[in-house]
């Protein structure tokens, strides 16, 4: 699938002059390898399930709540069984100035490091790439907040989200 991306970003690259129209294509490129991407996490039960385990889980919710409103506003998330969503909103650059590779970069390496040692194991915990998207609107906030926590009706965990225990969603962005 990375590969199917690059040469796909290539191909809008070589074949589309106008910039305006380039960067709407690579943005509706980047959505559909989100969404394959996605719907093969969803459904592959081959990878480690790590975070459907309670305590996993749950070091990964501290951590996304021990930094907000130091390095973001938290918006939502829900954990799935082999990855999770966040929707953080990082727009007010007075008050957040880490950039998104450095909050993933701490998120990841302090959520790895607990995580490994409750499992007792070691090595990679997180894939290397991480998927981010910037939400330009009001609209599209709300879109990708509903497709967050609506991730594990998608995948059939449950019928709703909200009897999903590994969702949350802030009162303040709906």
């Amino acid at each position: 699938m990375k590969e199917e991306k690059e040469a796909a970003y290539n191909r809008i690259k070589r074949e589309c002059r106008d910039e305006k129209i380039r960067e709407e294509e690579i943005r509706k490129m980047h959505k559909r390898h989100f969404a394959r991407w996605d719907e093969y996490l969803d459904s592959n039960s081959s990878e480690p399930q790590w975070l459907m385990k309670p305590e996993i889980a749950s070091i990964i919710i501290e951590s996304l709540h021990l930094w907000n409103e130091k390095s973001y506003s938290l918006v939502a998330y829900c954990i799935m069984p082999n990855h999770f969503h966040m929707v953080i909103d990082t727009s007010d650059e007075a008050k957040y100035t880490k950039p998104l590779y450095a909050i993933m970069h701490t998120l990841k390496s302090y959520t790895a490091k607990k995580a490994n040692k409750a499992l007792d194991r070691v090595g990679t915990f997180w894939q290397e790439e991480s998927y981010d998207h910037v939400i330009r609107d009001s609209r599209e906030l709300k879109n990708t907040v509903v497709y967050t926590l609506e991730n594990p009706v998608k995948a059939g965990l449950v019928d709703a989200w909200e009897n999903f225990p590994f969702s949350f969603v802030n009162g303040d962005y709906v």
